[in-house]
């Protein structure tokens, strides 16, 4: 995972976290293709814990995000909004680099320890 500037080329990129191990870049996108993200922004509609801690965070990743460049309507984590769930690459990334999101912690679970070994670089 690396973490990337808000601006390339100029131009906003609302993704602050980018997942480069291909193993677990495979495995999420295995997840989303069967279809998981209407599910999870469901149970986020419905579930006022886990929508909490999923603006938590937003917060905590246009934070990080903001104390880089400061992108106005930028979306939160991975340029989603906060009542839907979009790429779990990104809330994955997250997850990894502060240990805060609930959507990448699901996607963690899901996916086992896709890390190692050997380690991803």
């Amino acid at each position: 995972m690396i973490e990337t500037f808000p601006l390339v080329d100029g131009e906003p990129f609302p993704t602050l976290y980018w997942l480069t191990c291909r193993r677990a870049s495979q495995a999420i996108g295995r997840l989303e293709a069967g279809g998981v993200m209407g599910k999870l922004t469901e149970e986020v509609r419905h579930n006022t814990g886990l929508a909490d801690e999923l603006l938590a965070a937003d917060a905590d990743y246009c934070g990080r995000r903001d104390a880089l460049h400061k992108l106005e309507g930028a979306g939160g984590v991975g340029g989603g909004p906060s009542d839907r769930v979009k790429c779990l690459h990104a809330h994955y990334a997250h997850e990894l680099a502060c240990g805060c999101n609930p959507i990448g912690r699901w996607t963690a679970e899901q996916i086992g320890d896709v890390q190692t070994p050997p380690p991803c670089v």
